[in-house]
């Protein structure tokens, strides 16, 4: 599992997406001033977000980027997954492999690296983007 400025950058651009008044769209320009991100790595990740249907686009003037569900309804891992590694999978020690390990059956680390995962997981399974930005809208 790798989490990568991706994730964090994802979090901090869906910041300014919920703090934007009644739901106004927000566009990568605007965001990438108030956070010091890039636009043309926002436009990456916004492509990751999109995908995975936590934002959508609105287009026209006024136009720009609104959350696709509640903000309650949005992990942290459904983040991560739209950003960083759609590709994580619990069964493998190293996350990018993929094959099977000869030293599965003998192997005492990957139990340890298993539970690290999955504790993860649960952890950013179980906060959403309202306790990370600490508002309800």
């Amino acid at each position: 599992m790798n989490i990568t400025l991706k994730t964090e950058y994802a979090l901090r651009a869906l910041q300014e997406v919920i703090a934007a008044d009644d739901g106004k769209p927000v566009t990568r320009k605007q965001i990438s001033g108030m956070q010091g991100i890039s636009e043309h790595f926002l436009e990456k990740i916004f492509i990751g977000l999109q995908k995975s249907r936590i934002i959508k686009s609105v287009r026209g003037p006024g136009g720009g980027f609104v959350l696709n569900r509640k903000p309650e309804e949005i992990t942290l891992w459904d983040v991560y997954t739209a950003v960083d590694d759609p590709g994580y999978r619990e069964d493998r020690c190293y996350y990018k492999s993929t094959s099977d390990c000869e030293q599965k059956e003998r192997c005492h680390v990957k139990k340890i690296w298993f539970k690290f995962g999955r504790t993860l997981k649960e952890s950013m399974t179980d906060i959403t983007l309202v306790e990370m930005t600490h508002k309800l809208k």
